[in-house]
């Protein structure tokens, strides 16, 4: 059932448009709205300055009940945590508006700025300003003006960045579900890159990043799996990473062997999707010199492993005597 609307005499005059027919000229303050358009983009700005103090909120409730946990407690995690992304995901929008009703202000001023804007004023140029194409392009915008910046982008032509450049402009995490989450981020031609997380109880981390041009076609996806184990003093954590296919197309497996507090070795091994060795590093540390030996291993001409590297840091000397003088 829909509530009535208890302003609805209100709202039939404020959204009816017969009143801007018969009305006086509007008196367009060119100035006023160029300096509009300022204050509208450093409100933009203010938000996302401030929006940054907010990770905690989305931070704090899975340090509050962190790993394995009762129901109810995972369910108020899982709440919390969306209605962070949920907040977050609003003032990335409420920025946006404002972006959007700044640019328009600086639109309709510049279409002015040349004409007599008490008897040139129209609700069309209002639209047109705010990017509805269904109306003509007021006769008095500059011919530099009035491309919109996602048309201006997708002339170009670029490829998009690869899926771990800078470039992108990173969304919030947005949870879907208690163990899986997305995040989204845009490029700088409007592609977009779409990261999915899901994180099994106690299990796998599983990764998948997908990359869209600006027509929103696929350019690439991949996937990454991480697990971990371990026996006694030995971590061992394996990284898939899978094809479009979903098959593995390479392996690397991390395996660090502790003594106490120390960690005196760790092996680093790539396999390819044959089970072939690309890569393997070594690291050891003689717990008595303190020496760290780092060697690096790869296939060699014949196939076989061989080393390409060796470096040694750490080694401890005996220092020497202070001199000694006798008086005479």
């Amino acid at each position: 059932m829909v509530a009535e609307n208890p302003y609805a005499d209100q709202t039939t005059t404020n959204t009816s448009t017969p009143w801007l027919a018969g009305g006086p000229a509007v008196d367009v303050d060119l100035d006023g709205l160029r300096e509009y358009a300022r204050l509208m983009r450093s409100q933009q700005a203010d938000i996302g300055s401030r929006a940054a103090y907010l990770g905690p909120l989305s931070e704090m409730p899975g340090q509050a009940w962190n790993g394995d946990v009762l129901g109810e407690a995972d369910a108020v995690r899982a709440q919390l945590t969306a209605n962070a992304g949920e907040l977050n995901i609003y003032l990335s929008k409420l920025g946006e508006s404002l972006s959007n009703v700044g640019n328009a202000a600086q639109t309709i001023a510049d279409s002015y700025r040349s004409g007599d804007a008490l008897s040139a004023a129209k609700l069309s140029d209002v639209l047109f300003a705010f990017g509805d194409k269904s109306v003509r392009r007021p006769a008095g915008l500059p011919e530099g003006v009035g491309t919109t910046y996602l048309e201006a982008q997708m002339a170009t032509g670029a490829a998009p960045p690869p899926a771990d450049s800078p470039l992108w402009q990173q969304g919030p995490v947005t949870p879907v579900s208690a163990y899986q989450t997305m995040q989204l981020a845009t490029g700088p031609n409007g592609e977009r890159r779409e990261i999915m997380t899901f994180t099994a109880p106690g299990g796998a981390v599983t990764t998948t990043t997908t990359v869209y041009d600006r027509t929103g076609a696929t350019v690439s996806t991949s996937t990454t799996r991480v697990s971990s184990r371990v026996d006694g003093p030995v971590q061992t954590t394996t990284q898939e990473t899978l094809g479009p296919d979903g098959k593995t197309a390479s392996t690397t497996e991390t395996r660090t062997t502790t003594q106490g507090d120390r960690v005196v070795e760790e092996t680093t091994e790539t396999v390819d999707s044959t089970g072939r060795t690309t890569h393997l590093t070594t690291e050891k540390l003689d717990p008595v010199t303190r020496e760290t030996t780092t060697t690096t291993y790869e296939p060699g001409k014949s196939g076989l492993l061989e080393e390409t590297n060796e470096v040694q840091t750490g080694t401890r000397t005996s220092g020497a005597d202070a001199p000694h003088y006798v008086n005479g």
